[in-house]
């Protein structure tokens, strides 16, 4: 009896442990200054990213540089299950492992990623 209340005890923390994290889209992000202002369109100050349902988000917050009169940011999206995600317009974002960083891999170039980091 004990050897197998041992064993579903054992099976159930690696079962626990073998499944990882999971990605915290949901927050508000400081951006850091990354992107090229006079040669980008960037995001600047505070990024809002928001569930709004159990499959999606949008990501909310201020342009600034090369954005053609444009002043904010938009973008209602399916909420990635993974830490990585491709976005119309926004390129690949990838999201750290423990939840805390944002990082946009532009499609027009070094120049143009982005970083933000969680507020806490």
């Amino acid at each position: 009896m004990f050897y197998s209340l041992f064993f579903l005890i054992t099976l159930s923390i690696a079962t626990g442990l073998s499944h990882g994290t999971k990605p915290n889209w949901s927050g508000s992000f400081t951006v850091t200054p990354l992107c090229n202002r006079e040669v980008c369109c960037c995001l600047s100050g505070e990024v809002q990213v928001k569930e709004v349902a159990y499959f999606f988000m949008t990501l909310s917050g201020k342009l600034v540089g090369q954005c053609n009169g444009l002043s904010t940011f938009f973008l209602p999206t399916m909420k990635p299950s993974t830490f990585s995600t491709k976005l119309p317009i926004v390129g690949v974002m990838n999201l750290s492992e423990d939840s805390s960083t944002v990082t946009v891999e532009s499609p027009l170039g070094l120049q143009c990623n982005g970083r933000a980091v969680r507020q806490l």
